[in-house]
């Protein structure tokens, strides 16, 4: 059996970033030294759309390869830095993001087994109709459709008269009849958490219904009579029973999902559950916010709240707290810090000791450790290089695991003497200020009053 250093000395790593489609594209490749066999392919992707900046990611990578870059940077469009040399390419991020904003790929795994527990999931009583892909924020319901050209030719010039009729009271605005046929149409209107309903009426283009009475047998609730003069309806469509029109829609949600709730709320039909991967609580200090909140020129809550918890209404900003996900994106974005978001748990599907740690690590909005000896951002600054270790899977990330938190615990240990040399340094400037002639010092020539105070100081 081979040691782990020699099999270090027979493998070889390769790493390289790119830019496809306005993502982030990054891939370590394992060949095997002596005849340059791929052993393994990881490909990490990262998509600065839909980043919200809750530096989940930040906190949770074991080897503090990434580095939340600014809100200016967030807004035009590369929100992290990500040192895709320090990166082991564990797939955390992927895996704890809850934006979705990260993809991750490996040839030696078949299927990845950690992920957020969390997300929707249509019930059986859905009807397939179009509320859920009209509101969903981060495009997570895949939508098929078949449509009335499928089931009968219609002819414009040669078409019959008749009358469609939509009844109000029946009618729950699904639009599932306009995904059918093009003849009707859903008027949109603006989606908010108090009202998410995405349509407010149905409409009928006259030029374009033949009147063939198929939208009648497509309506889940009943609600659409169609009469046509001198024939009957639909006899020149093929028999088609109501089975096989309930089939005419095809609604999946995937794991694109961020669990923010919206499509329960909208669904008309009540078919759709959610399951949350986070718990916690939000408050916000709406007193103090009415006074010093510029919502209009700031609106950083709602640009980063990816969920649309956040929005404006009646010319107020409000909050619906059903649609909060725990992410604390608006806690860091707030200039006030008007929002206190406490994120208490993050259910997973995974045993692994080294990824509970992560998740620990974003509870507790502490990170893994310095990276490199100098951090990602500062690796970028000074070009700074390393080396990759040739262990694979686990052990290598325990090795990285192990060897930052040794360095974090001494970094934590600096950190504390330093905080006590400041607080020490503050209790001199104090009793210094105290006396009326060292502040005229201060004011006249603060060169002299700063060897002053350190003469205190000692």
């Amino acid at each position: 059996m081979r040691s782990p250093m020699t099999e270090m000395r027979t493998i070889e790593v390769e790493r390289g970033a790119d830019v496809e489609d306005s993502k982030l594209v990054f891939r370590q490749i394992v060949f095997r030294r002596a005849d340059r066999v791929k052993l393994e392919e990881r490909v990490l992707t990262f998509n600065p759309e839909r980043c919200s900046g809750c530096q989940f990611c930040v906190y949770a990578c074991p080897v503090s390869a990434i580095e939340f870059a600014g809100y200016e940077m967030l807004v035009a469009g590369m929100p992290l830095i990500i040192d895709h040399t320090s990166c082991c390419f564990c797939g955390i991020c992927y895996a704890l993001c809850p934006e979705r904003a990260f993809d991750f790929s490996t040839s030696s795994v078949t299927g990845f087994e950690f992920r957020l527990a969390g997300g929707a999931r249509k019930l059986e009583n859905c009807v397939g109709c179009r509320v859920c892909y009209e509101v969903c924020p981060a495009g997570a319901v895949r939508l098929e459709v078949k449509t009335v050209d499928e089931f009968h030719k219609r002819e414009p010039e040669t078409r019959r008269e008749g009358k469609l009729s939509i009844d109000p009271e029946k009618c729950k605005l699904c639009g599932k009849c306009t995904l059918f046929c093009d003849a009707l149409v859903a008027a949109k209107k603006d989606v908010t958490p108090s009202n998410p309903a995405p349509f407010s009426e149905i409409l009928l283009r006259e030029d374009r219904c033949d009147y063939c009475g198929l939208c009648e047998y497509v309506c889940p609730n009943g609600a659409i009579t169609v009469t046509a003069a001198g024939a009957e309806v639909a006899e020149t469509v093929v028999e088609i029973t109501n089975e096989a029109m309930k089939e005419i829609t095809k609604v999946e949600i995937t794991d694109k999902c961020v669990e923010c709730g919206i499509c329960v709320k909208a669904c008309p039909y009540e078919a759709v559950e959610l399951k949350r991967s986070f718990s916690g609580e939000i408050r916000v200090k709406w007193k103090r916010l009415e006074r010093v909140c510029d919502w209009e020129s700031c609106r950083l809550c709602i640009n980063v709240c990816k969920s649309n918890a956040w929005y404006v209404e009646e010319g107020k900003l409000k909050l619906e707290p059903e649609l909060c996900r725990f992410c604390r994106a608006c806690m860091y974005a707030c200039p006030e810090e008007l929002i206190e978001v406490e994120l208490s748990d993050v259910s997973v599907e995974c045993g692994w000791e080294g990824w509970r740690k992560a998740v620990e690590r974003v509870i507790g909005e502490r990170r893994a450790g310095v990276g490199r000896k100098i951090g990602a951002l500062e690796g970028f600054k000074t070009g700074a290089g390393v080396e990759m270790e040739g262990k694979g899977g686990g052990e290598g990330l325990k090795c990285f695991e192990e060897r930052f938190e040794e360095r974090l615990e001494k970094k934590e240990e600096e950190e504390l003497k330093a905080e006590k040399r400041v607080d020490r340094r503050v209790v001199v400037l104090e009793e210094v200020l105290k006396n009326t002639a060292y502040r005229r010092l201060f004011e006249l020539n603060p060169e002299k009053f700063l060897r002053v105070l350190k003469r205190n100081e000692g």
